[in-house]
């Protein structure tokens, strides 16, 4: 209805009235102040508001009104319910003290402004040309960054004084410079020019008592704390990783200077951001007994907020940014994003495709995004592909996350079997930058599995330069698979397992075949050489989603396929280098099963015939060290329990023992 914001309010509202329907979406939200006064004046029916022109962004032209209507119904159903609980927070301090980095002296009268309200100390490297005033606004050190870290209000900087002359000290009386025979120190900054310099020790002198002129502490290194650092050097001091905040790259650029120091006034106080993750440690593959194992989060995260921590991981929340890759790239789950939870994203999106179903919509692909990418990315997106019709263009259904990379395959594989027919996942340039590579990893094993099962590539990773191939035809599949209606585990596996056996069993796939996959995916089984395999059982005890397991009654290494996620802790593990790695997907009743990777007979002791061993590992200890002195003379000690083999040490008359030693 045109002009219903403002001619047509009364219209609109007895058309609603008349229809009994029990909602009234309004699919425009710059006028909802004009619709809400409306109907509390006129006592008309409540209407909820829509951004329909957000939700289709551009793609109103290529669809038919049917499809239309089918897009807006399932965007209206995910909004409404996607209810998220809130998470606990992180908090933060800052004081104002504030670094500001930089080479030389061109930006020290821009950043004295922020003296005013902000404790600033000026940390130039060369401060030739740079005019010292008697008011001291602000510290000013001659000093060199070489690194540093931390976040907001805990930061560590560490520099090298790079001038004899502490500025801060110095009383600029210009003694030194009149008593330097080479001319080398700069009465304005009161610099020494080291390429010029004797080292006469005449300046020192002249200084005397001040103490502000050393030479022998140059280029030794210290760590300041401070709140807040600007930098303005070329390259970055958080050039291999995404910035902690607090911290602002603003290079030679005098605009990103000013916002810089615009954003910083604001920030003193206490501050908090949401904790974006859980961790369950019990569950993780990184590490057990200084054996490494899975590093996949350590490796995705561009904040280095994850680190190796004896047999786990820890993650500094100061760090975190909340992009979620690690959570996306874990293979076990014990990293879970909770800023947006996927139980919560999984019965939207299912409620979302139902309701596009219902409305008749032909070809749905769910567009995963950023909330970093502008307002009209997907209307600019359509003009670059030189989109003009609608038939046989997919439906978009564009969903603003938090961060890209917070989704993946457990809910992407989701997605598709409540009735998606695509997902794309679409990534500014900076976040494809960091996670690009990571997410293109993760499609590339769930396309591997659903081109086995015959449903073709279906997840696509593309940056916002390539998002004019959302527009391309689409290709409908030959036998759609039956939206599920499986509620989503709190268990990552478990949705990863109901998602592709229902996909599986849609396409009537057999499952008998295993579908191989490339290293690096989060399925697979273990091969293990009898030959060589002890039975040591090292490899159980270092298994953290007990894919491997003994078997208290005999002497068998037993496997169940689905719990293994390749971590390769067990190859790392074996002593006897016996187990390798075979990544594949196993979606038969086998895969729950024990099966036997290796079995023998138990050993018993030669002399009280207890069961200490198995038959391949007594063979294999003594191939091994029955020439050893302690064995070489008596090797049946090695087919003797530890008990036993004291006993005999200790009866045997032939043996020097420690009280037969000579002093």
């Amino acid at each position: 209805m045109e002009r219903a914001c403002r001619d047509g309010l009364g219209e609109l509202f007895a058309a609603v009235g008349k229809s009994g329907a029990e909602q009234c979406l309004v699919g425009c939200t710059q006028e909802a102040g004009v619709f809400e006064a409306f109907q509390a004046e006129q006592s008309a029916q409540p209407v909820q508001f829509f951004n329909l022109r957000g939700a289709m962004r551009g793609q109103s032209a290529a669809l038919g009104d049917q499809e239309l209507a089918a897009v807006v119904a399932a965007r209206s159903v995910y909004e409404s319910a996607l209810s998220i609980e809130p998470v606990p927070s992180v908090p933060f301090k800052s004081t104002g003290r504030l670094a500001v980095v930089c080479p030389d002296a061109g930006v020290a009268q821009q950043v004295e402004l922020l003296a005013k309200t902000l404790s600033v100390d000026l940390l130039i490297e060369n401060p030739q040309g740079l005019s010292l005033g008697a008011d001291r606004s602000m510290n000013i050190q001659a000093v060199s960054v070489s690194a540093i870290q931390g976040y907001l209000g805990a930061f560590q900087v560490t520099v090298a004084k790079s001038n004899p002359v502490d500025m801060e000290l110095c009383t600029r009386c210009g003694a030194c410079a009149e008593a330097c025979p080479t001319q080398s120190i700069d009465v304005a900054s009161l610099t020494v020019r080291l390429d010029t310099c004797d080292r006469n020790g005449a300046c020192v002198k002249a200084c005397g008592g001040f103490n502000a002129i050393s030479f022998d502490d140059l280029k030794s290194e210290t760590v300041r704390d401070y709140d807040l650092v600007i930098d303005c050097s070329p390259q970055g001091l958080f050039s291999d990783r995404q910035p902690p905040l607090g911290y602002w790259h603003a290079g030679n650029s005098p605009a990103l200077l000013t916002a810089a120091m615009l954003e910083a006034v604001q920030t003193v106080g206490e501050f908090e951001k949401p904790k974006f993750f859980d961790y369950k440690p019990g569950i993780c593959a990184h590490s057990r007994s200084e054996k490494s194992g899975c590093s996949a989060c350590v490796q995705a995260c561009s904040t280095r907020a994850i680190s190796s921590k004896g047999d786990h991981i820890a993650v500094n929340p100061q760090l975190c940014l909340g992009c979620g890759a690690c959570t996306t790239v874990c293979p076990t789950g014990a990293l879970q994003y909770a800023y947006t939870p996927v139980i919560a994203m999984g019965r939207a999106l299912k409620q979302a495709v139902r309701a596009f179903k219902a409305a008749k919509g032909r070809f749905l692909n769910v567009v995963l995004h950023g909330a970093d990418l502008p307002a009209n990315w997907l209307e600019d997106a359509r003009r670059t592909g030189g989109v003009t019709g609608g038939d046989g263009t997919a439906s978009l259904l564009p969903i603003t996350l938090h961060h890209s990379a917070s989704a993946g395959p457990d809910l992407w594989l989701s997605a598709l079997a409540f009735g998606a027919d695509q997902v794309s996942i679409v990534q500014s340039p900076s976040e494809h930058g960091y996670y690009g590579a990571a997410l293109a990893a993760q499609a590339a094993w769930v396309n591997e599995v659903l081109t086995a099962m015959g449903l073709g590539a279906r997840v696509n990773v593309l940056c916002i330069d390539k998002a004019a191939n959302l527009f391309e035809p689409a290709v409908l599949p030959p036998n759609p698979v039956k939206p599920g209606s499986f509620e989503l585990s709190g268990s990552k596996r478990t949705r990863l397992e109901f998602a592709l056996e229902h996909l599986a069993h849609g396409v009537a796939f057999d499952t008998s075949l295993p579908i191989a996959l490339k290293t690096g995916a989060p399925f697979g089984a273990v091969v293990v050489n009898k030959d060589s395999c002890s039975l040591c059982m090292s490899c159980t005890s270092a298994c953290p989603a007990s894919a491997l397991v003994d078997n208290p009654l005999e002497p068998q290494l037993r496997f169940i396929e689905r719990n293994c996620v390749q971590c390769g802790l067990c190859v790392n593990t074996c002593p006897e280098n016996a187990i390798e790695l075979l990544p594949r997907l196993n979606l038969s009743a086998s895969a729950r099963d024990k099966q036997i990777l290796n079995e023998s007979r138990p050993f018993h002791c030669i002399r009280c015939a207890k069961p200490f061993g198995t038959q391949h590992m007594i063979d294999n200890m003594i191939k091994r060290i029955s020439g050893h002195s302690m064995f070489a003379q008596n090797t049946d000690r090695l087919k003797m329990c530890g008990d036993c083999r004291v006993s005999d040490m200790f009866s045997a008359k032939d043996e020097m023992t420690i009280f037969e030693v000579k002093r």
